[in-house]
């Protein structure tokens, strides 16, 4: 198996315009990527520039990050080829690294816009070696800059950093300095196209935490009356449900919390983040950590002062 570290550059219009309102809210307009070997050696590398089809303006910071010249992106290549070519370099068995969450998402949703094939039609696994520094320092929830990370390890500076292949030349260094432990044990998940039922609804454990993402529903509404999906389960006790002593909540409907008593392993608090997909499905990620007897008195303090 290979290591596909890859990173992506892309342009946006300075239209005035929310990006889910864009017919694309972000178009690719480079490629690059390292193969590692599953000794995590460089093996191969993809560098790629590719003709705007979409946004023919550049975005002024964009322009000013990559430090294009006048021409140079006319010159590359469509993106329909620039995705052939780039999937063939890939391989057949390999999985993606990235730096952060995003990159993968975009990708599929540029090959979608072009109605290239799908990547898959269910969740794909990766690696977010932003989350695996993050991690390895202590601080799961850090989201460190790459040229931070790059400095905080003492790895040599000897590409210049912000175009997509040297971003993924650091990233796929820093992938070679984390621990075989922390590679193997934290999962991600692109949820471009979603679990396709509640059985194979995606689990995930960060330490004592846990992670689920839903399949999608056509309301939040719906989402929220799925019993099953907001039980309250103690991550200690194999997923057992737990009473509610404060109920689901929300203070601007896009954030719901609650919180229960395992009678074994203590108080627990879950929160759950009501997203929408592409294809305007709701879904859910649900995280359930244990909290103090202060934190679970602090939540209901503050529930009950909101409604007074």
């Amino acid at each position: 198996m290979n290591y596909i570290v890859f990173d992506l550059e892309w342009n946006q219009p300075e239209d005035g315009l929310k990006t889910e309102d864009r017919v694309l809210p972000f178009e690719i307009i480079e490629i690059g990527a390292v193969k590692l070997n599953e000794e995590l050696d460089a093996v191969s590398e993809f560098n790629m520039l590719i003709k705007p089809q979409v946004y023919h303006s550049i975005n002024w910071r964009i322009r000013k990050m990559l430090e294009l010249k006048p021409g140079e992106l006319e010159k590359g290549t469509p993106f329909p080829e620039a995705a052939g070519k780039f999937l063939e370099w890939c391989g057949e068995d390999h999985v993606f690294c990235t730096w952060g969450s995003q990159d993968l998402t975009e990708l599929q949703r540029n090959m979608n816009y072009h109605g290239l094939p799908d990547l898959s039609d269910k969740p794909i696994r990766y690696m977010n070696v932003q989350k695996m520094y993050g991690v390895m320092n202590g601080i799961p929830s850090q989201t460190k800059a790459l040229e931070s990370a790059v400095d905080a390890l003492g790895i040599e500076k000897d590409v210049p950093f912000h175009r997509a292949y040297s971003d993924a030349y650091y990233t796929a260094k820093i992938l070679k300095l984390i621990p075989e432990e922390i590679r193997r044990k934290y999962k991600a998940y692109d949820v471009y196209h979603l679990p396709k039922n509640r059985k194979t609804q995606i689990k995930l454990k960060e330490g004592e935490k846990q992670i689920v993402i839903s399949t999608a529903y056509p309301t939040k509404e719906a989402l929220m009356d799925d019993g099953i999906f907001t039980a309250l389960n103690c991550v200690k006790c194999s997923g057992k449900a737990v009473k509610q002593k404060i109920r689901w909540h929300s203070f601007n409907q896009r954030v719901y919390d609650a919180a229960g008593k395992c009678k074994e392993h203590g108080y627990l608090a879950s929160r759950i983040k009501i997203k929408h997909s592409d294809a305007g499905d709701v879904y859910g990620e649900k995280a359930t950590r244990y909290i103090t007897e202060e934190e679970f008195l602090e939540m209901r303090k503050s529930l009950t002062k909101h409604k007074d």
